[in-house]
């Protein structure tokens, strides 16, 4: 299997806009075969350039505005947003133009799949809103499947629940 990486984008203090951190560190106390990469990489979209850089797949977990309510959840492919999904990341950095550049720069991951989590309460708090803390067991089973999924693409065997 290639090197996956798990990415979370976010802020923890801004309550709901951590959720992508928040995933990330949760999931990595699992165990998964091979070579699987956990990383917080704050709020700067050009930041995620040092971390897809040698990674064949990567899964991206950030706060996003888009139909639906708090607490939901929406996997897609970048090449998605512009044809079918309209997203758009909770930080002022631009998600789709850093995996862009990284395609220019010969870096892109072979697959990379966008995990977008809608927040309820973005104000400066530390922690999660009451309704994603209580959504947080089906998030993090929800982003542990898309994981166990990419490593199987490959002939990865699944690791113990």
């Amino acid at each position: 299997m290639g090197k996956l990486g798990v990415l979370g984008i976010g802020n923890t203090l801004k309550g709901d806009d951590g959720i992508g951190v928040v995933l990330v560190n949760e999931l990595e106390k699992g165990e998964f075969p091979g070579e699987v990469e956990f990383h917080e990489v704050g709020t700067s979209g050009m930041n995620i350039l040092h971390y897809l850089e040698g990674l064949d797949k990567a899964v991206i977990v950030d706060a996003l505005r888009s139909g639906g309510n708090p607490g939901d959840s929406i996997f897609f492919r970048p090449e998605e947003v512009y044809k079918d999904i309209t997203v758009r990341s909770t930080h002022d950095a631009n998600l789709l133009e850093a995996i862009e550049l990284s395609e220019t720069l010969g870096e892109r991951p072979e697959k990379i799949i966008i995990m977008g989590v809608i927040p309820e309460d973005m104000s400066i708090r530390d922690g999660l809103s009451p309704l994603l803390q209580n959504k947080l067991p089906d998030l993090i089973k929800k982003l542990r499947e898309k994981v166990i999924s990419l490593i199987e693409e490959e002939g990865g065997t699944t690791p113990p629940s």
